[in-house]
This record gives structure tokens, C-alpha cells and sequence, in this order.
């Protein structure tokens, strides 16, 4: 996610030098990012309801293939979500809804975070969720329209970045800020210099302990 906002990044606060992952995920930020003389917090999560959570947990540990539930109609119970995950019941789900529970769960996601740094910063939100008909804009549209609203007023201190993984051969990734115009990158990182190569090795390493700790 870093690296491929990287120039912006750099564009507002200056060169990044150095990351520091933060040893305690419930201390927040979840990153320190340095750059020069001023230090930039960054919280990291990943868009996901429990219950979709819990059934990919489920299908890695069973390494099989199999069903997910619907994002936005959770299994009644543990027996029903076995039966979905392992393909006995299906999963009906309804785009309307889906969209919308994602638009709740990302308003709910950003304030938690906004708490965890009051005077500001970066927070990063990854979705691998797919939906059906979906546009690989309409997350950040969605981010778009929450930051903008009269309850987020206090938005202005804080950078959003939104990466879709929801296809496994190109990302979609947008950069929101309240009251600004929304940036967007699509497809794949720009080759990178030896040095931007180290620091992208250390960047995903870090990414995937926080995605790690997420789950």
C-alpha cells in the first residue's frame, strides 16, 4: 500500500527514512513513519465482517475449497456457516446490501481509527472483498463520500488510502482527503530502484504481521 503511494507520500511530508512497527496492535498507530524530522502515525486494517473473517479462517486451515458467506447476511449460526463454507448450503447474497453493509463497516472502521489517533494521521484500509457488478472505484467512492459528510468533519487531519485486492491481477488503489479531489492508481507498482527495493521489502513486511495480527 506504501509503495505505491510512495511519491505522494513524499510530495506532502517529505522522504520517508525509516518505519517503526509498533510492538503492543492494541497501542495505537500501528506504524510510525519518519519523515526527516517529523513523525507520521499510521493505522492499517483490513475492510472485513467477523463472520467472513472467521469462514476464510476456516477454508485456509481445511485447505480445500469452498464457500463464503453473504457479507451482508451472516450465518444464523456456527452449524450454518460450516455448511456454507463447505458448499451444503448456499450463500445468497443481495449487491444492494452488500454495499451497504461495507458502507457501514467502513464508516465504523475509519472512526475507530480516527480514535486511535486524535491529532491526526494516515489510515490504511485493504478490501479483498468481492461483490458482483462491482466497479473497482466504488470502495473509494463510497470512502469519498463518507470523509465528506458533516459527522467526519474532523476528517481533515487524516490521509485515507484504500487498496482493492478483490482481483488477484491488478489492485485498484485511491487516495482520499476531505475536501480534495480523490487520486487513483491502478494495475501494477512502477519498477522500483535498489533503494526503493529495500524499502518496499521492509514496508510489506510489516504490512503483513498488521494483516496477520488483523485476522
Amino acid at each position: 500500500m506504501l509503495q505505491i503511494w510512495q511519491q505522494s507520500l513524499k510530495e506532502t511530508f517529505g522522504e520517508l527514512t525509516r518505519i517503526n512497527h509498533r510492538s503492543q496492535p492494541d497501542d495505537p498507530p500501528d506504524l510510525e513513519l519518519i519523515f526527516g524530522s517529523r513523525i507520521v502515525g499510521m493505522e492499517h486494517t483490513k475492510l472485513l465482517p467477523s463472520h467472513v473473517g472467521e469462514a476464510e479462517a476456516w477454508l485456509r486451515k481445511s485447505g480445500q475449497g469452498g464457500g463464503l458467506p453473504s457479507i451482508s447476511s451472516p450465518p444464523a449460526n456456527k452449524e450454518e456457516l460450516r455448511d456454507i463454507v463447505a458448499g451444503i448450503k448456499p450463500a445468497w447474497s443481495n449487491v444492494v446490501d452488500d454495499w451497504k453493509t461495507i458502507f457501514d463497516l467502513l464508516a465504523i472502521t475509519l472512526r475507530k481509527k480516527m480514535g486511535g489517533m486524535p491529532g491526526g494521521g494516515i489510515i490504511g484500509v485493504v478490501c479483498d472483498l468481492f461483490v458482483l457488478d462491482q466497479s473497482d472505484d466504488l470502495l473509494a467512492q463510497i470512502a469519498f463520500d463518507i470523509v465528506n459528510r458533516i459527522e467526519f468533519s474532523d476528517f481533515d487531519k487524516y490521509m485515507l488510502i484504500v487498496l482493492n485486492r478483490s482481483t488477484h491481477s491488478t489492485f485498484y488503489s485511491a487516495l482520499i482527503r476531505r475536501g480534495m479531489d480523490t487520486s487513483e492508481q491502478r494495475g501494477n507498482p512502477p519498477p522500483l530502484s535498489a533503494d526503493d527495493q529495500k524499502l518496499l521489502a521492509e514496508i510489506q513486511a510489516l504490512e503483513a504481521q498488521l494483516e496477520e495480527g488483523a485476522e
